[in-house]
């Protein structure tokens, strides 16, 4: 990453009120940020530019999905630190967004409460400055 830069982070997920308060989080955090309510806005804006940190959440009501998005991501720009996030605990596809190297697996509504969110987020900051 460029000296000086800032850091670009994209939240994805279909209810803009929670695309809203993560904005506002990361921005705290000094992150750049912008946000998108469907799959296939998120696979524009990857293939457009890097980013440094991308939210993800799993359940997209589209035909992308947010497995899908993640495997784009990794092969797009395998440095890129992903958070997946769910509101549904699912073993299996927890195990899947493992497989695809997440860093992160957020549970909402809980771990997006600014007493968890920011301390997780902080914890990824090294890994996003390495890239």
């Amino acid at each position: 990453m460029m000296q000086g830069a800032r850091m670009r982070a994209l939240v994805v997920d279909d209810e803009e009120d929670i695309c809203d308060f993560l904005k506002h989080m990361l921005e705290d955090l000094g992150f750049e940020t912008e946000y998108v309510l469907a799959g296939e806005e998120a696979l524009r804006l990857i293939q457009a530019k890097e980013w440094q940190l991308v939210l993800v959440d799993l359940k997209l009501p589209s035909g992308v999905t947010g497995l899908h998005l993640i495997d784009a991501i990794r092969r797009q720009w395998p440095k890129t630190v992903i958070a997946a996030m769910s509101g549904y605990v699912d073993v299996g596809l927890r195990q899947e967004t493992e497989k695809l190297g997440v860093h992160d697996f957020l549970e909402k509504p809980d771990d997006i409460n600014p007493d968890v969110f920011v301390p997780r987020i902080k914890a990824l900051l090294p890994k996003i400055k390495n890239t």
